[in-house]
């Protein structure tokens, strides 16, 4: 088996917690090729972190972005330097369990793959332990490629249940090339959806093992109830929506009324958490003039807000006055 797998390892001030996720890299069983650490412009430590690093351990490249650009850009900066016959991303906060590149690029042989995912575990990071996951084994998928239905079906932004854009793949570097294959730059939400979707309806044949190998530390810990201090930026539901909505109106969506149905289904799901979180932001920040204006402005958002306003009191009520546990992040 190859050890051809370049890793890409996006970055924005994340000195205090990529160390943990350089050595997840380090340590696999099947050691890559080579580990790129793109730096979208920190103004912390993290580029002499990785310079540091790399002056022990040959693998480890710096990519130093003059300019913030946002996730999209740091990872399609990272695939145009690799050389490696596979590509894996791994966000700065979370890390590899250490079997995942030889069991992921195993399986991405044997069954011929252009696109490989596996299971994700969640890492309460404060318990320092595994506490779930994402996909599990009840909702184990066929063993046949994942077509854009079944991918889609599993992104309904419910809250119900696992959404698989959380996985992270890793790509075939030629299929990415002769796709023409790349994140969408304006996106800092939801790019990985997006890049799915489009390699998918390229033809690109994905399949998943429900292994859970990808560590995925949660922002607020569901063991210890405390929050990780490994900052990720508050996700745009609002956005994610409307790319939604857009695919939905794709030419070649559109001409499948069962997909285009199931693309409106994730923008009104979206939409809902949107909602969300746009109360729940706007009374802990107190401007409930906010609030109301939205309600103006879209009579349908009243009675959610009556629902929500109305659960956020029962959970008050009913948490002990010595909590310090928050609530679980959606």
């Amino acid at each position: 088996m190859t050890n051809d797998v370049s890793v890409i390892i996006p970055a924005y001030n994340c000195e205090a917690f990529l160390a943990r996720a350089l050595a997840s890299v380090t340590a696999q069983t099947l050691s890559p090729r080579e580990i790129l650490v793109v730096d979208d412009c920190s103004s912390d430590g993290t580029r002499e972190l990785v310079q540091a690093a790399a002056a022990s351990d040959p693998r480890i490249r710096l990519i130093a972005l003059p300019h913030n650009g946002g996730p999209s850009v740091a990872r399609n900066e990272g695939f145009a330097a690799a050389e490696g016959t596979w590509v894996a991303i791994l966000d700065a906060d979370d890390a590899f369990a250490p079997q995942r590149l030889e069991r992921l690029v195993h399986f991405g042989l044997e069954t011929d793959a252009d696109i490989v995912a596996d299971d994700l575990s969640y890492f309460d990071a404060v318990a320092d332990c595994v506490t779930g996951r994402g996909i599990g084994e009840a909702q184990e998928p066929k063993l046949g490629p994942i077509n854009l239905h079944t991918y889609v079906s599993h992104n309904a932004a419910t809250g119900k249940s696992f959404d698989w854009g959380l996985l992270k793949p890793i790509f075939r570097r030629e299929t990415w090339r002769r796709l023409d294959a790349r994140y969408e730059p304006t996106l800092r939400h939801g790019e990985d959806f997006k890049l799915m979707v489009e390699l998918l309806c390229a033809g690109a044949k994905f399949h998943i093992l429900n292994e859970p190998l990808y560590l995925y530390t949660q922002r607020q810990g569901s063991v210890s109830g405390q929050l990780s201090g490994m900052t990720r930026t508050t996700i745009g539901y609002g956005l994610m929506r409307d790319v939604s909505l857009a695919l939905a109106e794709d030419p070649r969506i559109r001409r499948d009324p069962e997909l285009a149905r199931l693309f409106q289904q994730r923008a009104e799901g979206l939409g809902r958490f949107d909602d969300a979180h746009f109360v729940s932001t706007s009374l802990r920040s107190g401007t409930f003039r906010a609030i109301i204006a939205r309600a103006r402005q879209n009579p349908r958002f009243l009675p959610f807000m009556a629902g929500q306003l109305w659960r956020a009191i029962r959970r008050r009520l009913r948490r002990p006055a010595t909590s310090k546990i928050g609530p679980k992040p959606g």
